[in-house]
């Protein structure tokens, strides 16, 4: 069985093979826009993620007077900024419409509309970046933009959902498959979670404490109510798909589905565990975490049994390889989770480096891979060219992989670091540094592992700009798979 091949070969009727070239047609140009505008954004984000990385051990590094405002405390935002909204949601909203388009078997309509709400969003995260390089930052953790720009992000982004509720209302198809469950989630949380954040920290404040712990919550809830259910759905897509047979149990995806829906709303303030926040807060928000593990266990469960049998597919496969790696990362991010959330643990990982590491986790090992898998996907169907080389795929994934690795290891080793120090009143004695120090040699980790992911994130840019001017080679030849061999 080709790596590749799916329910789209010859197999499938002429009839459904129109069907399927009319909604990649209709989806072609805001989707192009939406993925290629991301992967530019997530490139800016790796070298913005690299000075700041050289920032936190080695502060002179670009200190002339002229860049000011590369200096930590503004390229450290800029970078998870530009990373989440620039990167991620775009990411996040291209991949959407394309498999929402295509499960649905309705046209994207009105693209000229779709295009105009992603330009303003990418408008908005534009002056957002350069705010806070310039010192505009709020210094709310992930809401750093100025106070003006949200507005104009929470309109765009609800133009562009609403393309994906009218694809669900046009659907042709009877089935709701499981990733459209998990679609419509996202597209009708991120309002809630972001207009609320945003009001009740800059507009409808109580205070210091009471904004601290809304921003946790946002953060939380962000992850798990928007980045969680894009990434869970795409998997849910491209495995039954590139395997040809259907998801292991409808019924367990369900009970993934709702269990995420019912709990993750709760996370967030565990964060603040011991501090001014009212205890029960604190309680809620572990308590929910931890339980959180049980519908992770059933999407591991159902995503085993998937492809249970096919694993030979991960050696030569680019799209299942991606989604495989994300799946596992989800699993493991959520006992990560999970355990930051216990009391014991937290008090080694409280507002240290592990943070960053959790995050990494999050977004770029689990979420991001998962959105790599889907370009590699769907960029060869909308372009009408296959990728030009497995070689740059190989190289993507694998500098990614030593990376990402690395990043995650040597930031938890760093928080661990802070922690125990912290812990250790003689750490004190001489100077506030002492805790600060005792991280250092794992911080040049952290540079060494963004140095990979530089690398791996300039070939990936490349590699879809090429696509993008549909310089790739002829479908006719075949897919793109890794090169025989490689993974041994």
């Amino acid at each position: 069985m080709n790596a590749e091949s799916t329910a789209e070969t010859n197999e499938v009727p002429l009839e459904l093979q129109a069907l399927r070239a009319g909604v990649d047609k209709s989806a072609r140009v805001p989707v192009l826009y939406f993925l290629t505008t991301a992967v530019a954004w997530l490139f800016v984000s790796a070298v913005l993620g690299f000075i700041a990385s050289m920032k936190s051990h080695t502060p002179e590094f670009l200190g002339l007077d002229c860049l000011y405002f590369l200096h930590y405390g503004r390229v450290q935002p800029a970078f998870i900024n530009a990373f989440v909204y620039g990167w991620g949601i775009q990411a996040g909203i291209g991949v959407m419409i394309w498999i929402m388009a295509r499960l649905t078997r309705a046209q994207v309509p009105s693209s000229k509309i779709l295009l105009f709400a992603g330009v303003l969003w990418n408008i908005g995260v534009t002056l957002g970046v350069f705010a806070i390089l310039w010192g505009g930052s709020t210094s709310v953790e992930w809401l750093e933009f100025p106070k003006w720009v949200w507005p104009l992000l929470l309109l765009a982004y609800v133009m562009m959902s609403v393309w994906v509720v009218l694809l669900f209302k046009a659907r042709t198809a009877d089935t709701v498959y499981i990733s459209v469950w998990y679609f419509l989630g996202a597209c009708f949380w991120f309002p809630w979670i972001y207009g609320t954040a945003n009001l009740l920290i800059h507009h409808f404040s109580g205070g210091a404490v009471i904004s601290a712990g809304v921003d946790g919550w946002f953060i939380s809830t962000l992850i798990l109510l928007f980045f969680v259910p894009v990434g869970l759905g795409t998997v849910y897509y491209l495995l039954p798909k590139v395997l040809g047979r259907p998801v292991h149990s409808y019924q367990l995806a369900l009970i993934g589905f709702w269990m995420l829906a019912a709990l993750s709303g709760w996370t967030g303030m565990q964060k603040y565990m011991g501090g001014p926040i009212p205890a029960w807060m604190t309680a809620v928000g572990s308590a929910a975490a931890i339980f959180m593990l049980i519908p992770v266990g059933v999407v591991a469960l159902n995503h085993h049994k998937t492809i249970k049998g096919f694993h030979h597919l991960v050696g030569a496969s680019p799209t299942i390889r991606f989604a495989v790696f994300g799946a596992m990362a989800y699993t493991l991010m959520s006992v990560v989770f999970a355990c930051m959330s216990l009391f014991s643990f937290s008090q080694l990982t409280q507002f240290t480096y592990a943070q960053g590491g959790f995050n990494t986790l999050a977004l770029y090992a689990f979420f991001s891979m998962c959105m790599f898998a889907a370009i590699y996907f769907i960029l060869p169907r909308i372009s009408g060219c296959e990728w030009p080389s497995g070689r740059m795929i190989s190289t993507h994934f694998w500098f990614s992989t030593y990376g990402l690795s690395a990043l995650v290891v040597c930031l938890f080793m760093a928080g661990f670091s802070q922690g125990f120090s912290v812990q250790n009143p003689e750490n004190w004695a001489n100077s506030f540094w002492g805790p600060v120090v005792k991280s250092g040699a794992w911080l040049k980790g952290t540079t060494v592992a963004w140095g990979f992911l530089l690398i791996s994130n300039l070939v990936f840019f490349v590699h879809v700009i090429l696509m993008a001017l549909r310089l790739g080679r002829k479908t006719t030849d075949g897919p793109t798979l890794f090169p025989a061999g490689e993974s041994h």
